[in-house]
């Protein structure tokens, strides 16, 4: 007795949506070691992009480009007048009135001073700081465990693949079979009355596959549009497993999309931290070099 090759099981495993229980997104799992290690990843991203930031400033005082404003020293130079003066009642008075704006005069002056001469300190400082979250941020990336889960996700939809393409291959062999049996049987030489070698009939039932094709799009009864909406298939992803798989894995924090692995200079490394200005100053022209006069000749 004969079996068709497509049993309920072949064509379950041809055809998985139809399978109960095989959707990739119920093989998800536990992943919340990858989940911490990207949830730890993307704050560490935060730390990192707001240090870029504070050494583009620091660099920018350093480098001249970001003066800070020259503090007020209307109440200072006053005070100081007195003083010199040797007026004590009068100071006394003028300490008295002007006390809180006076204390705040000369905090503004200070900062200002210090912001400029730390500067240099607070890049040096701040590039240590960069460097060793960089090394942090290695040290915490794991790629064998993310290797390891997403195998373990994929596996069984591969393996649910390869059991189709053992009820595909049959099915392709039977068919091939058929019709190399069938052409063989009704193969006729034609010839001319009159000796000639005439040119015979040619039957057709599989064309000729092109590249990227599962199937050739003229198999005998089979509509054309059948098979290429199957071609058409075979070369796309299913839409809908895509966004179900995509959502759940985020939803369970499983997904390093946009985050970045910065690696810390080696200890000889004398080149600086990459930390581009995204506003920086415009270049003006030396002012020693104006424009050229034209001088005309007339022959």
């Amino acid at each position: 007795m004969n079996v068709n090759p497509f049993t309920k099981k072949a064509a379950a495993a041809a055809n998985p949506k139809s399978s109960k229980g095989t959707s990739p997104v119920n093989e998800i799992g536990d992943v919340s070691a990858v989940a911490q290690m990207f949830d730890r990843l993307r704050q560490q991203n935060a730390q990192y992009d707001q240090a870029i930031a504070a050494l583009v400033a620091a660099n920018r005082i350093t480098c001249g480009w970001d003066i800070p404003a020259e503090p007020e020293m209307t109440l200072t130079i006053q005070r100081d007048v007195l003083v010199a003066l040797g007026d004590t009642e009068a100071l006394a008075k003028f300490d008295q009135e002007h006390q809180q704006a006076l204390a705040q005069e000369q905090a503004a002056r200070v900062q200002a001073t210090q912001q400029v001469l730390e500067a240099p300190t607070r890049v040096k400082a701040l590039e240590q700081y960069i460097n060793d979250l960089a090394g942090q941020m290695v040290a915490g990336v794991d790629e064998s465990l993310i290797n390891r889960e997403i195998r373990r996700i994929f596996q069984p939809s591969a393996q649910r693949m390869l059991e189709a393409a053992k009820t595909f291959i049959q099915a392709w062999r039977e068919m091939q079979s058929v019709e190399a049996v069938l052409l063989q049987r009704v193969r006729l030489t034609h010839y001319s009355v009159t000796g000639e070698h005439r040119t015979r009939y040619d039957h057709e039932l599989i064309g000729q596959r092109r590249d990227g094709e599962l199937l050739p799009t003229m198999i005998a009864g089979i509509p054309y549009e059948e098979l290429r909406d199957l071609n058409d298939q075979f070369t796309h992803t299913d839409n809908e497993w895509v966004t179900a798989l995509d959502n759940a894995l985020r939803s369970k924090g499983f997904d390093g999309w946009g985050l970045k692995v910065y690696h810390p200079k080696g200890k000889n490394d004398e080149r600086r931290i990459y930390a581009p200005d995204p506003n920086p100053p415009k270049r003006h022209l030396d002012p020693g070099h104006g424009l050229s006069t034209v001088v005309r000749v007339d022959v």
